[in-house]
């Protein structure tokens, strides 16, 4: 017989035992209005290198590649809908970057692709976790089925490597009992690792230091489970 699924309020007392709570933690150089930055590029994210318990099979698996691309699409889309910087678009980063790595590393690969680009700064991403939700938005035969992401992004001066302002962030969704008000933000549902990521995003970018919202939001449209 199959196992009854969660529902979205009604948890076991226990459920969740072991499960971390979300984190969302950004942190602001005091050195950022010295740099005066106006134009940024976003720069293709990376996903961490697979483990050899990954590889072999007995470890989560590591975030597919796609989960870089659309978390870097998700930022670029968000940052470039705020008042009071400009982003440069996607195509050229691309074109202005060909023979560098994804992560640019040394101060002079930096210096130069500000140069092409015309930035003061740019921002880096790692992810760390994407996984997809198994079961339906109603309900999830385990906790560890919901959607679940994990990132680390980093605003880098292109002038001297000094890194301005940093975002971490994860999580697992928590059934309603445990995030009430998750639920009442984001609807009385289980989210896909997309819309979850668009949320994730949304929450770490509330404490980027350059521009201000605008009143209409980008980002994943909602779509029926």
């Amino acid at each position: 017989m199959r196992p009854a699924r969660l529902p979205l309020a009604i948890v076991l007392a226990g459920a969740m035992a072991g499960c971390g709570g979300t984190t969302n933690e950004v942190i602001t150089s005091p050195k950022l209005e010295q740099y005066r930055i106006v134009r940024i590029a976003v720069l293709p994210f990376i996903v961490t290198p697979k483990t050899p318990g990954q590889g072999r099979g007995y470890a989560e698996p590591a975030p597919p590649r796609v989960a870089a691309e659309k978390l870097a699409e998700l930022f670029y889309l968000k940052l470039n809908a705020r008042e009071g910087i400009v982003v440069v678009p996607p195509s050229a980063v691309r074109e202005a970057m060909p023979a560098l790595p994804a992560a640019v590393v040394s101060r002079a690969q930096l210096r130069e692709l500000g140069e092409r680009l015309n930035v003061g700064a740019v921002l880096e991403g790692t992810v760390e976790v994407y996984k997809e939700r198994k079961g339906s938005a109603i309900g999830l035969d385990r906790p560890e089925d919901a959607a679940e992401v994990g990132f680390t992004v980093r605003l880098v001066s292109v002038k001297d490597g000094e890194v301005l302002w940093t975002g971490d962030y994860y999580e697992r969704q928590r059934p309603m009992i445990e995030d009430i008000s998750g639920f009442l933000e984001r609807g009385a549902r289980y989210l896909r690792v997309e819309q979850l990521a668009d949320s994730a995003v949304d929450h770490v970018l509330r404490g980027f230091p350059l521009g201000k919202p605008m009143q209409t939001k980008a980002g994943v449209a909602e779509t029926a489970p």
